[in-house]
């Protein structure tokens, strides 16, 4: 299991010493990929989007190893976002002025009804927005792509037919193949209705990702590859060579 806390350290120091570097260099900008909107620095990043069983988050440890970026994947964005103490520390590891342009776009990006009764949504975007300022992170799921300028990162979406996921979640979770369709249709469900409920966009739409990519036609490997590729061209981040190319 993952010591968020420590995790979430480990993210600070390596922002911290970047802010550092870029201060003696006297141009932030520099950073490949990295860029201004609305009075904040973003990225760069690369955030994935997937369908339940396609892959999504293999994907993304593979391409954060490369990258040398850390990944905060689905569950650790949400205890993130429950812990107060931890994204307490995140956030606070921002200077004064982009912690408050922070808490100006939550405001923004929340609806009425959902200011005061639903903190955690609030919470959750603190904590993106936080990660995408930093830059040099991979994020998974949790609506990044609606939350984060899209000109700073890459946006990847992770799709395979389902009946290939279907097999893969029954194999994976020792399921029955009845078991294995109902918890990917009510992931796939939710995943779909929270992204239109909150942001009002439709995850499965094309337009809304860079870059979509069909795992049942590729490997883990060979996918990860490909959104490499694609971040390097869109943003000119380096890439680490994998140790099959050594």
């Amino acid at each position: 299991m993952i010591d968020v806390e420590r995790f979430v350290k480990d993210q600070i120091a390596v922002f911290q010493a970047g802010e550092a570097l870029e201060k003696r260099l006297e141009n932030r900008e520099r950073r490949p990929g990295r860029g201004q909107e609305g009075g904040l620095f973003y990225g760069p990043y690369l955030i994935i989007s997937r369908e339940k069983g396609a892959g999504g988050n293999a994907v993304a440890q593979l391409a954060g190893k490369r990258l040398g970026w850390q990944v905060f994947d689905n569950e650790i964005v949400d205890e993130i976002a429950q812990k107060a103490h931890v994204r307490r520390q995140l956030i606070e590891s921002l200077d004064e002025r982009d912690q408050k342009t922070i808490r100006a776009i939550v405001g923004q990006l929340l609806k009425p009804k959902e200011m005061g009764t639903a903190d955690y949504l609030g919470y959750l975007k603190q904590v993106v927005l936080t990660l995408g300022h930093q830059g040099n992170v991979v994020i998974v799921g949790h609506g990044a792509r609606f939350i984060l300028p899209s000109q700073f990162g890459l946006c990847v979406r992770m799709i395979a037919p389902i009946e290939t996921r279907i097999e893969r979640i029954a194999d994976k979770a020792r399921l029955s193949l009845e078991a294995a369709r109902a918890e990917v249709e009510k992931t796939d469900h939710e995943r779909v209705k929270l992204i239109r409920r909150h942001f009002g966009h439709d995850v499965t739409d094309p337009l809304s990702h860079d870059l979509l990519i069909n795992t049942a036609a590729t490997s883990v490997e060979a996918a990860a590859e490909i959104v490499l590729t694609a971040l390097q061209q869109k943003l000119g981040v380096q890439v680490r060579e994998s140790r099959q190319k050594a």
